[in-house]
This record gives C-alpha cells, sequence and structure tokens, in this order.
C-alpha cells in the first residue's frame, strides 16, 4: 500500500557502500530484529568507530543523519547532534528502535500523562530500546558533535509527531520516516489524562 507523504528523503541509499558492507558482517539477516537485539546491534556498532566516525556532519542549523545500512529487516542511521538540537516527542509507528550514544551525551525524554519525567541520560555507550509505538524524544547534551547510532526493524517508514492543537490536546500527525523531525513542543507539566477513571 503506498503511503502520499510530501517528504525529501535523507539518501536513498547507504552513504558508502563499503561502509554498509562492513555493516552486514555485524547482522544476523532473514528476520526482524526484537527491540533487544537492535540494542545488541547499535551497541555493536558504536564500539566500531571506523564504521560512523565517517558519517559525522557538523551542521549547527539542523540535526544531521546518514544512512549507514539498510535492507528489508532493518535500516541504520548515525545521527550527529549540535548544541540546541532535539527531536520533539514523536514514535516509531510499527518499527522496533535501537539506539547507543557514541559519542558526547543526549537527554531521552519521556511522555508522562499527569506529570512530568525527568528525562534519561544517554553518555557515550549507554543505549536504550523500545517496540513499534514507543513515545520520546531525544536531545543534544554535550559533545560538538554528540553521535548516536539507531537501527530500526522493520525499517522506519512512518514516524508520528507528537505536539498540542490551540486547545491543549494531544495531536499525532504521521510523517515519512525519513522526513527530519521537528520540536513540536509540548509542555510536560500541562499533558493530563482526562475522560476515564
Amino acid at each position: 500500500m503506498a503511503t502520499d507523504f510530501d517528504f525529501q528523503p535523507v539518501h536513498v541509499d547507504p552513504f558508502s557502500p563499503e561502509l554498509a558492507e562492513r555493516t552486514r558482517d555485524l547482522l544476523s539477516p532473514g528476520a526482524q530484529y526484537s527491540p533487544d537485539a537492535l540494542e545488541t546491534l547499535v551497541r555493536r556498532i558504536a564500539e566500531r568507530d571506523d564504521l560512523w566516525r565517517p558519517l559525522i556532519v557538523i551542521d549547527h542549523d539542523r540535526r544531521r543523519y546518514e544512512l549507514l545500512y539498510e535492507d528489508r529487516w532493518v535500516d541504520i542511521w548515525v545521527l550527529s547532534w549540535m548544541p540546541g538540537q532535539r527531536t520533539g516527542f514523536h514514535d516509531h509507528d510499527r518499527s522496533g528502535v535501537g539506539l547507543c550514544c557514541a559519542q558526547g551525551a543526549l537527554d531521552e525524554g519521556m511522555l508522562v500523562l499527569g506529570g512530568r519525567a525527568e528525562p534519561i541520560r544517554l553518555e557515550t555507550g549507554a543505549s536504550r530500546n523500545g517496540a513499534g509505538g514507543y513515545i520520546h524524544s531525544v536531545a543534544h547534551v554535550d559533545g560538538e558533535p554528540a553521535v548516536s547510532i539507531h537501527a530500526y526493524s522493520p525499517p522506519l517508514m512512518v514516524v508520528g509527531q507528537y505536539s498540542q492543537d490551540g486547545t491543549g490536546r494531544l495531536v499525532r500527525t504521521p510523517e515519512h520516516g525519513r522526513k527530519e523531525l521537528f520540536d513540536a513542543t509540548i509542555d510536560g507539566d500541562s499533558v493530563q489524562l482526562t475522560g476515564a477513571t
């Protein structure tokens, strides 16, 4: 089924065929990856700076990301973060995710109904994972740039970007998985669960 999105893909092919081929040696092809397996994979890649360091892009205006590897089961990205750069709250639709901070530090925010959650600090070597529908935000903390490795299975085709409408209601806007996320800020103090008790 085709999805009608207005987007500009980051790359159609991996940034480097040679890096993609070397990454293939770390994979277990032939099936969808669990969130735990994705986290293990990104940790292994983060330990191999020969795979991700060539993909670092320093850009003070916007967060940069490069496709390291993709097949029908998984896509793997190297993200470069500079001060002030953040995603805003989003989910990965049906794709599981594993992410690892390879350099610098990032904060992962969690969307909590009725309160505000303290961010989870991801320093170099720290990793996280989540199943499809996992809602979070990521923001630069330290490093010029900070670098993170992200893997999605199945490959990331749709993300849900969260924002508030004019009345303060939570709105999920589907976006193409290769469209750069923006920070559609949600004030955590104003997120309240109403309705059924």
